[in-house]
């Protein structure tokens, strides 16, 4: 009699937990289902706002991005046959337009070391970099890394402004991969390096582009540079007018003010280092350079004496 009233009570408790498993489970999966549905809503909306900020880009033809992002305002080099455009780059009669004959290696080095270490293997954009960004602009952290590949800057410089908008973020980042279909590494990262702004030189001018740069601050062509003067050029193109040498009126900072710059290229130098693409010894070697003993001044005008820096 006992056994049957324990077994009578073992199968109740046992059907008591069938049903409530089975609530639960239908519970689950119906909150699984409800979490999907909305999941797929929300992806709809979420391409269908990308598309709808992508309406620039998608207005812009092949040959129209090309024209843009080649266009050097002021000189005609690239009005001709664009079939090689780094042909036309190191054949250019204009010497303020240069390819890579004209270029040390040292300033490609520097550049992607400190600016986009995946240049030569990204298509356009870096996901990772991409979210890592966002996160930064969302809770207000210190951006000291951006999320911009050279080709999106590239982007951005010639074909969209620096105002910053989801719009102008999502047709950047549709427009760099096309762009990567349409030029070579080579000639991306050489018209980035022609088109980009390094602050002042000694007569107060603004600069733009890797040879005016060269020139007017270490009076040598790019295909000249060390290693050390190159880490210094790519270092001013975080904040070209803060860091560069020169005041308003061209004459030459103070060394102490310098200073700032000359960190930005010990910073480029350690990403140089780390890439591997520099040795202990060149790294030592261009730390101790004296960039501002190196740094060229306007007779014309009166200048800090140079003192170490």
């Amino acid at each position: 009699m006992n056994d049957k009233v324990a077994n009578f009570k073992s199968d109740n408790k046992l059907n008591r937990f069938k049903t409530v498993y089975k609530r639960i489970k239908y519970i689950l999966v119906g909150l699984f289902g409800i979490g999907l549905f909305i999941s797929l809503i929300a992806f709809v909306a979420l391409v269908a706002y990308f598309h709808s900020l992508t309406q620039h880009a998608s207005q812009l033809s092949d040959n129209e991005l090309k024209e843009k992002v080649l266009h050097f305002a002021g000189d005609s080099v690239l009005n001709h046959d664009r079939k090689n455009v780094l042909q036309e780059y190191d054949q250019s009669e204009n010497s303020l337009i240069v390819g890579p004959h004209h270029v040390s290696p040292n300033v490609i080095k520097a550049l992607t070391s400190s600016e986009d270490t995946l240049f030569y293997k990204h298509n356009g954009i870096l996901p990772k970099a991409l979210v890592r960004a966002m996160v930064q602009d969302v809770f207000k952290l210190d951006q000291s890394t951006g999320g911009s590949t050279i080709t999106q800057q590239l982007v951005k410089n010639q074909v969209l402004s620096s105002k910053k908008t989801y719009s102008r973020k999502a047709n950047e980042l549709i427009l760099a991969m096309r762009l990567e279909n349409l030029l070579s590494k080579d000639e991306i990262i050489y018209t980035y390096l022609n088109i980009v702004p390094f602050g002042r030189d000694y007569n107060g001018n603004n600069i733009t582009g890797i040879a005016s740069a060269s020139y007017s601050l270490f009076g040598i062509p790019p295909s000249e540079l060390n290693v050390a003067q190159s880490a210094y050029l790519i270092g001013l193109l975080q904040s070209p007018y803060m860091y560069t040498p020169y005041n308003m009126d061209g004459t030459l900072k103070p060394s102490g003010e310098v200073q700032l710059s000359i960190h930005r290229k010990h910073y480029v130098l350690k990403r140089m280092l780390i890439e591997e693409v520099i040795s202990k010894k060149e790294y030592n070697q261009a730390k101790n350079f004296n960039i501002y003993k190196h740094l060229l001044t306007n007779p014309n005008l009166k200048n800090h004496s140079k003192q170490s820096a």
